[in-house]
Formats: structure tokens, sequence, C-alpha cells
């Protein structure tokens, strides 16, 4: 018996579980999936991301990166510092101080401008000439 190419796609959706979570999850729809599958192939490099073995990778690399998170010592935290560059973080925090003076003065503005009285001038009655017959 020849298998159709709905049953080669039903065994390709199988060895890739997550992939049927995505589709139940709503982000894919099955047509596009079966339009790609067809247009692809079964061996396209996209597909690598919703195989069992990829799941497996991706588990493995996690545990492990808690447990390296647990091992973090500190000789780990000066040698990422001493990665950083001098130069650089001196010129970002000036930036940033420069940053910080430019709200200041305009927080300055906005308060001296709340402080002051209207700049309308009050013109009364009996300010504006009289006309007597």
């Amino acid at each position: 018996m020849v298998k159709t190419d709905i049953e080669s796609f039903k065994e390709f959706v199988h060895k890739h579980p997550e992939l049927i979570k995505e589709v139940q999850k709503n982000k894919r729809p099955w047509k596009e999936v079966y339009q790609d599958w067809i247009v692809l192939g079964e061996e396209h490099e996209s597909w690598n991301q919703y195989s069992k073995e990829k799941k497996k990778q991706q588990d493995k690399r996690s545990s492990s990166a808690q447990n390296m998170k647990a091992e973090l010592t500190i000789g780990d935290i000066i040698a990422g510092l001493s990665k950083l560059q001098i130069n650089d973080v001196q010129k970002y925090l000036s930036q940033f101080g420069s940053l910080m003076d430019a709200v200041q003065e305009l927080l300055q503005q906005f308060n001296n401008q709340s402080d002051r009285p209207s700049q309308l001038p009050d013109k009364k009655m009996n300010d504006y000439p009289s006309y007597k017959d």
C-alpha cells in the first residue's frame, strides 16, 4: 500500500510535537503548516526547532544552565567585569549624566513657569479712555 501525502504529513507532525503545540496555541493554522511541508519538504532545517530531538537538547541546555547559575562564583563575576570596556562605560555614564542634566533643567523651567503669575496685563475699565458727548 502506498502512503498518501496526508498519512506522511501525519507521521511528520508526530515527529515534531512542538509544531502541534504551536498550532494548538493558534500561532499557525494547519493549512499553512501543510503548505510549508509540501514546499519545503520534511528535511528542511526550519523543522528542526519542532522536532523531539530539538526539544530534548533544549531541555538538557536549560537544566545545565540552571546548574551553571547555581555554580556562579566571584571569579566568574570578576572575569565578566574585566571584559567591560571602561571607556565605553565612562561614555555611557557621561551621556546619562548629560541626559539627567537636561531633564532637570526642563523640570526647573516648568516649575518656574508655574510659579510666575500670568503674563497677561490686568486691564481695568477706567484704564480705557472715556468718550463724552
